[in-house]
């Protein structure tokens, strides 16, 4: 065992180094993943013995991989661009402003019904970069606009991108899983598994953002548990039912169809509901909550601005709102009608491949299914109909497609170093000594000190995963064969678990030192981190320690017979 813990600690070198970098010295996440990239090599090469060609096949197929997730990030990035160059954002924006003017309301519409549409579709820190704006252009403080911009983006990011944290976590198991189980199957079970724990988060999520907005920004009496909880009773009825829809069809969608659109499908449903019953007063209360006068807001509400900084403008309409929405909801029936079960669609276009086999003459490979992948199909094809459906000029155009190679330029490189690295260390297990890999012997150790709570322990991985990284699908591919191995140590389900560290990956996205870094930006109040991580860490907890809680019952009581 000693020798096995002394690999153990070698092979975290890579993923502990990069961690104190980005934390501790602020590095980007493609310095430091680079210098983890580096050490890694240094150990596959000199402690492993790898044979060189097989590193480097090893090293090009996680380079080969991650061309796929960029794909995704880069059309639904250029398809957000395209909404925001054509207008349709801003008018949404009008269109929130006019729907309700009870607080509580509005929250509950665009965290559980806009944040889970965008980030269905987009992903990659674009629901709380959207949302915060729009939550102060309605008249909530800056800091409060920040705070739920990250908080409604936990229990949705597991299905972001139309499904990627799945996709491409389990991608990086496909050598692992080799003569167990399909890859596709395999994704199924983490979808349908990972649905019922984000499902169930939901039932609680919306009424928990209610609670904590009264206790954070309500009056000086309604600001203790007393005082937050009676201004929040009026409202259980409304945001219960929409929290129970926004599990449930987010649940059945990644229970009975697949990962690519179960948010896509609840932010929708939700939304028009949750209009609906507004608009009709349906469980709405009769006492409208607000915020205190803008004169008793505190400096930390305010984020470090001046109230005259904080405009008080419309927000414009630029076209009929049908027409603002109308990318998305294509968005969201091609994904529905290519792979909805049983109509054969999906099949077809899994079955248009480009493969390049035995890279550097290993039996290692790699293959696109570019029909079938959503960055290439719908989101591109979407985005350029985008523009002309809204009748974007050259300018418009060429402004959307460079913004969206701006922003995703970084997360590319970081996404071709982490998946490399994490290749290299999973390839590690062949070698002429037959020494176990580094990724099983890190999971060794992690079964041997875990053992039977393992369950409760996976979320936080997960959620320091994305705490560094600030994204659940790098949270994914660094992590999700040490978890697999883990529990196959311990004897638990493996595909429970995976799963688990996918929610865990979610949970993390609260306090992301680069989400939070990011939001700052956006609502202008640079600085203010640290008040924001301080409020985010209440609810952070409280996911981590559900997550942990439910997965153990999943994994030891209703389905201990999962694969």
């Amino acid at each position: 065992m000693a020798s096995v813990v002394l690999l153990a600690l070698a092979a975290s070198l890579p993923i502990a180094v990069a961690f104190v970098l980005l934390a501790g010295l602020r590095w980007s996440a493609a310095r430091s993943m680079t210098v983890g990239w580096v050490i890694a090599a240094a150990l596959g090469l000199g402690v492993w013995g790898m044979e060189g060609t097989w590193f480097a096949a090893a090293a090009l197929k996680g380079v080969l991989e991650a061309v796929d997730i960029i794909l995704i990030v880069f059309g639904a990035i250029l398809l957000m661009n395209y909404l925001e160059v054509g207008g349709a954002i801003s008018t949404i924006r009008w269109f929130f402003r006019r729907v309700e003017n009870d607080r509580r309301v509005q929250l509950l519409l665009i965290g559980l019904g806009f944040e889970t549409i965008i980030e269905g579709v987009a992903g990659f820190g674009t629901p709380g970069a959207l949302a915060a704006p729009l939550f102060i252009g309605l008249g909530f403080p800056p800091l409060a606009a920040a705070v739920f911009g990250l908080f409604f983006n936990a229990p949705n990011p597991q299905f972001g991108a139309a499904g990627t944290p799945i996709n491409a976590g389990v991608e990086t198991l496909s050598s692992t899983l080799s003569g167990t189980i399909g890859v596709a199957e395999f994704k199924s079970i983490v979808s349908a598994w990972t649905g019922v724990m984000t499902g169930l988060t939901f039932v609680f999520w919306g009424l928990l953002g209610v609670f904590l907005l009264i206790y954070w920004f309500g009056d000086e009496e309604e600001r203790t548990v007393r005082g937050a909880a009676r201004s929040s009773a009026p409202m259980v009825p409304f945001a219960l039912v929409l929290g129970v829809i926004t599990g449930l069809v987010q649940w059945a969608v990644a229970w009975f169809i697949g990962y690519s659109l179960p948010d896509i499908a609840a932010g929708f449903v939700v939304i028009g509901l949750g209009i609906v019953m507004a608009q009709y007063d349906v469980l709405v209360p009769e006492k409208t909550w607000t915020f205190p006068d803008r004169g008793r807001w505190s400096d930390t509400w305010l984020g470090g601005l001046s109230l005259d900084s904080i405009s008080d403008d419309e927000p414009t309409k630029e076209m009929p709102v049908w027409l603002a929405w109308t990318p998305y909801l294509l968005v969201a029936g091609f994904l529905l009608v290519t792979r909805w079960p049983g109509l054969g669609i999906e099949g077809q276009l899994q079955a248009v491949t480009f493969e390049i086999g035995n890279l550097l003459g290993t039996e290692l490979g790699w293959d696109i299914e570019y029909l079938y992948l959503p960055g290439t199909m719908p989101f591109m094809p979407i985005a350029i109909g985008t523009g002309l459906l809204y009748r974007l000029d050259v300018e418009g155009t060429v402004e959307a497609w460079r913004e969206s190679v701006r922003q995703v330029a970084p997360a590319a490189l970081t996404l071709v170093v982490v998946v490399s690295l994490t290749q290299v260390m999973q390839e590690s297990a062949t070698n002429p000594e037959n020494i176990a890999g580094m990724m099983q012997v890190l999971s060794e150790v992690l079964a041997s000190a875990a053992g039977g709570a393992l369950p409760m322990v996976v979320p936080w991985i997960g959620a320091l995963g994305t705490f560094v990284t600030g994204s659940n699908t790098v949270s994914d591919i660094l992590f999700n064969s040490l978890q697999y191995n883990a529990a196959e140590n311990v004897g638990l389900s493996r595909g429970m678990i995976v799963a688990i560290q996918n929610v865990g990956g979610g949970v993390g996205n609260m306090i992301s030192v680069q989400n939070i870094a990011a939001i700052c930006g956006v609502v202008g109040i640079a600085g203010r981190e640290g008040d924001i991580l301080r409020k985010v860490a209440v609810p952070t907890v409280i996911f981590a320690l559900f997550v942990g809680t439910v997965g153990t019952l999943l994994v030891y009581v209703v389905a201990p017979g999962v694969f």
